[in-house]
């Protein structure tokens, strides 16, 4: 987890509040005026979360408020979907690959869980879940032969 300090971060629900508030009390973060970090009632999502330098959290912070970095609270949680776009640009120089079998290729079914190719999509039938754990941990840089166009 990033230090938090001088940080907004956006949470969209109740349960990103609770994990990121966790995290802060771990960092030594407080409530304005208050001697804990636990989740305010009433607060209404999504809000914008400031860690202040001097450990005071705020929220409901308006947007254009200084901070050294703004995240989203799934990103540091490590919660976040990835869009249709994000995994289409994260696999799409699978098609170059063809299943030519290379042993440093984490699509090759020497370093798949289920022995298949996934760079053939016909394979990911009933292997979706292992095609998005890798797409998602950014291990695409398989090597591979382009072929060349004449």
């Amino acid at each position: 987890m990033v230090d938090l300090r001088n940080t907004c971060i956006l949470v969209k629900t109740e349960e990103e509040n609770e994990m990121l508030l966790k995290e802060a009390e771990k960092q030594g973060f407080h409530w304005y005026s208050k001697g804990n970090c636990k989740p305010l009632p009433g607060q209404h999502f999504p809000d914008i979360l400031k860690f202040c330098n001097n450990k005071d959290v705020v929220h409901s912070v308006r947007i254009g408020v200084e901070c050294d970095a703004f995240y989203e609270a799934s990103e540091l949680l490590g919660t976040k979907e990835m869009t249709a776009r994000e995994f289409a640009n994260r696999i799409a120089d699978i098609c170059n690959c063809r299943g030519c079998n290379c042993s440093e290729c984490v699509l090759s079914e020497s370093n798949t869980r289920c022995k298949k190719h996934l760079c053939d999509i016909c394979d990911w039938k009933d292997n979706i879940d292992e095609v998005l754990e890798i797409a998602k941990s950014i291990r695409l840089t398989a090597p591979f032969t382009r072929r060349e166009s004449n």
